[in-house]
């Protein structure tokens, strides 16, 4: 009942209403009113004119966006679904396109982080000169291919010399978390998709108000949609009221709106210039298994100790200054100088993000890039599979060419239909010789990739499209790090408690036909 209520006040249930409404209202609109308009027009031919003018229009419109959407330069199946659509019911999915069609962020939104960028880009050049370039690019040797394509998609570069800590569960980060917030002095940077009221945000909330209240510079974001009914829809004002700078990413409205498609589904704890931290987890109890919801919950995070904090410095500021409609001083948080931790390896904290200002998928070409690398072996974890083709076939192509290729999924799955649509990429997988794993203790919710134990990634976005395409994400990318072992070692410790697919795997006609039917609409939302 507590989180019925909730939902209410925060508007998740009206903003469903609506949806509903509106959706019905089109659907109404396309296709009923044209047998009814057909009927008045035998005694009113006005009203039949003005039907048929409506409809001339709309097939305009839809030819319009049809060849539009055909020339698009992306790949072919995100275009599938609105071009069958178009030709079959074009009313409708102009309607529809309008709302949801546009895949990158607004306009003033992209003006945003344009600024943001020009500020920061050319700082983190400088910070870039400081090192030795020739002596990275001989030290990255293969990988520095990987580490070029963040720097020229995201403006982030590689970073070495900065220590990396792995927390391979929720038991392990959130007492490091709490233990490292207490040391704040200067500032604090916290950005999660999730918030969930109960111990561990009791513990996070009762610390950033006494820091509030010492004088430290305090900002909190977190996801509207993705903290519905989980937390109160007051928190940014009682926040404020102790000098909390909070804010809600996206907010709802009285509408649908195309904004709705963009979360903020990113995980950034900025801590002083001293921690940064980011992986899979959100501020919530399970995350900790405190709380029991599809068995155990296995999720992973990293903190980043030296210069690379200020990639992630700089991810949460843009995001912040979309909420706040204000630019940030980047010099006043960027112009540092960092501890040095010699030999710890490379690293790249990145974000990435629906459109942002260069139309790159960071995150797909990222873990196709890791899974290219690898020659002997490659693991990935991710709690959905309903990927690009791209990514499926990177898969795919690495189990061709020899390399060990293991992918594990959840054995107890949060969402069923979701869970049914990964499991009808199987046959394709397992057929070239992947390595498919369902995590049986539980709920496996880390998102991590790791080849030949030298390149790997830890951060926040799944093998989804909403991950992949829509919403605003982050992650780190490292290479030769000490905590790669480490994550090794947990790879390791997963897979021995994991449950082989076999290779002959297959779903029921009927399933089959369902998942054919959802994959294709599936890249739209």
């Amino acid at each position: 009942m507590k989180k019925f209520r909730r939902n209410l006040t925060s508007g998740l249930y009206l903003f469903i209403f609506l949806m509903i409404i509106e959706v019905l209202l089109v659907i109404f609109l396309a296709v009923f009113l044209d047998d009814l308009f057909m009927l008045i027009s035998i005694d009113k031919i006005w009203v039949g004119i003005t039907w048929a003018i409506i409809r001339l229009v709309a097939s305009i419109f839809a030819v319009i966006l049809y060849y539009k959407i055909l020339n698009r330069q992306e790949d072919p199946e995100f275009k599938i679904a609105w071009l069958i659509g178009l030709v079959v019911v074009p009313l409708f999915m102009t309607f529809l396109y309008l709302l949801f069609g546009y895949r990158g962020i607004s306009k003033k939104e992209r003006a945003v982080i344009s600024l943001s960028r020009s500020t920061y880009v050319p700082y983190l050049k400088l910070q870039h000169k400081k090192h030795d370039e020739e002596e990275a690019k001989k030290d990255l040797g293969r990988a520095i291919g990987t580490f070029n394509y963040i720097k020229n998609t995201s403006g982030m570069g590689v970073h070495s010399n900065n220590r990396v800590t792995y927390y391979k569960n929720g038991e392990q980060f959130f007492p490091a978390l709490i233990e490292s917030l207490k040391e704040a002095k200067e500032f604090i940077f916290i950005e999660f998709f999730i918030i969930g009221d109960g111990e561990e945000w009791s513990a996070v909330k009762e610390i950033l108000i006494e820091k509030a209240k010492q004088g430290v510079e305090v900002r909190l974001v977190y996801d509207d949609l993705g903290c519905a009914g989980i937390i109160s829809p007051r928190t940014p004002r009682k926040l404020r009221k102790y000098g909390i700078k909070c804010y809600k990413f996206h907010k709802f409205k009285p509408f649908v709106h195309r904004s709705y498609n963009n979360r903020t589904h990113r995980k950034i704890v900025v801590i002083d210039h001293k921690y940064g931290f980011t992986g899979g987890m959100n501020l919530a109890d399970e995350y900790a298994n405190k709380v029991v919801r599809f068995g155990y919950w296995k999720d992973t995070m990293i903190k980043i100790e030296g210069s690379a904090i200020s990639n992630l410095i700089t991810t949460f500021l843009q995001d912040f200054d979309l909420c706040a409609k204000a630019p940030s001083d980047y010099n006043k948080y960027l112009d540092f100088e960092y501890e040095k931790f010699p030999d710890e390896g490379y690293i790249a904290p990145f974000g990435d993000g629906p459109g942002g200002i260069d139309n790159a998928l960071i995150g797909e070409q990222n873990y196709i890039n890791i899974i290219n690398y690898a020659t002997t072996r490659v693991d990935i974890s991710t709690p959905y599979l309903i990927p690009t083709y791209k990514l499926l076939d990177a898969m795919r192509n690495a189990a061709l060419r020899g390399v060990e290729v293991n992918l594990i999924l959840p054995g107890i799955p949060d969402k069923k239909l979701v869970y049914r649509i990964a499991k009808s990429n199987f046959p394709f997988l397992l057929e070239s010789g992947v390595n498919i794993y369902l995590y049986t203790p539980g709920f496996n919710h880390m998102k991590s990739a790791l080849a030949d134990n030298e390149l790997g990634f830890v951060g926040t976005i799944n093998f989804d499209f909403r991950s992949l395409v829509h919403h605003f994400e982050c992650g780190a990318t490292l290479y030769k790090s000490p905590c790669l072992k480490e994550i090794h070692e947990d790879f390791e410790e997963m897979l021995s408690v994991s449950e082989k697919v076999p290779v002959d795997f297959k779903q029921g006609i009927w399933s089959r036909f369902i998942c054919a039917i959802l994959k294709l609409f599936y890249p739209l939302f």
